[in-house]
């Protein structure tokens, strides 16, 4: 519940603040649209990522119930440290980290399958960079078709009804999938089960808390997005939008877990770049990286920490 709670404040504020930058959907639109999506995106698309999560780090079959809580429980404290810099971070990178760190502290090194630790590396690159080229390139074309016919009006608000579907969709079907997958765990080990599956009840019940969190602190991270980057116009937003939601939807099949927090904002660097790059805040820019790099090492210090504080008291 904390983990998705939290991934509500974070993601969901991260999300929100390009719609509220650009004013071209009402608030409560871009909220109800964002929402709904979520919920669709695993429906629509698969649970791919939800399975590398589960089972493609660590093993919590052979693991078992205390090594997946204290997992959760480091990128919980991991990300309220970001949160509380008000600075939108991975909860992606959070959570891998505090997979590692807590069985690495717990002397069961062999759970850890590497494979799927490289899966999510190259996910969480690739998918920056990726944001920032498809947005770079999107931003370039727009801008160069109004000015060839700029007769033609461009409807900001209708082009972001759809980039926020899919920007949801996309987000449902990777970043919340992280969720579903630790749930789906949760319940197998709670009900004895060694095969992996993934119910309704795994779906529907990281989509409340997420709800939760985002109306609890979402709008706090939403303010950090929202003009602080760079100021979306329209056009800027929908390809910004467009950019991550082709980036995260893409990975999504591929079963990569990538971050939309991290995607969507490459693809801000990279429309701000295409348009106006003197006006982005390179300094908060910076600061996002600062963060970024500083998310992982975190998330396994958090997680070794917490595994040799229970070992402590055992011993005691």
């Amino acid at each position: 519940m904390a983990f998705t709670g939290i991934s509500g404040v974070n993601d969901g504020g991260n999300l929100i603040g390009t719609y509220l930058s650009s004013n071209s959907v009402r608030p409560r639109v871009s909220v109800a649209l964002l929402l709904v999506s979520i919920l669709a995106g695993p429906l629509l698309f698969g649970t791919r990522v939800s399975h590398t999560i589960a089972v493609e780090i660590v093993n919590f079959h052979v693991a078992g119930h205390t090594v997946l809580a204290l997992s959760l429980l480091s990128a919980v404290l991991t990300l309220g440290v970001t949160w509380r810099l008000s600075i939108p971070t991975s909860t992606t990178m959070a959570l891998a980290g505090g997979m590692v760190g807590t069985v690495v502290a717990a002397g069961r090194a062999g759970w850890i399958e590497w494979p799927g630790i490289i899966k999510v590396s190259v996910g969480l690159v690739g998918s920056v960079l990726v944001g920032f080229g498809v947005a770079f390139v999107l931003s370039t074309l727009l801008w160069m078709l109004m000015r060839k016919f700029p007769k033609v009006g461009f409807s900001g608000g209708r082009a972001q009804v759809v980039t926020i579907a899919l920007q949801g969709l996309a987000y449902g079907a990777n970043d919340q999938e992280k969720a579903i997958g630790l749930t789906a765990v949760l319940l197998m080990l709670i009900q004895h089960q060694s095969h992996y599956q993934v119910t309704w009840w795994a779906i529907f019940l990281p989509w409340i808390f997420w709800m939760t969190g985002f109306f609890a602190g979402g709008l706090r991270i939403a303010k950090t997005v929202s003009g602080h980057v760079f100021r979306l116009r329209d056009m800027a937003a929908v390809s910004t939008q467009l950019g991550a939601a082709v980036t995260v939807g893409a990975a999504a099949f591929l079963g990569l877990p990538v971050s939309t927090t991290q995607t969507t904002d490459g693809s801000l660097f990279g429309t701000g770049t295409a348009l106006h790059p003197y006006q982005v805040r390179w300094n908060t820019v910076g600061k996002f990286f600062k963060v970024w790099a500083l998310t992982l090492p975190l998330a396994v210090a958090m997680g070794m920490a917490t595994m040799g504080a229970i070992r402590l008291m055992r011993i005691l």
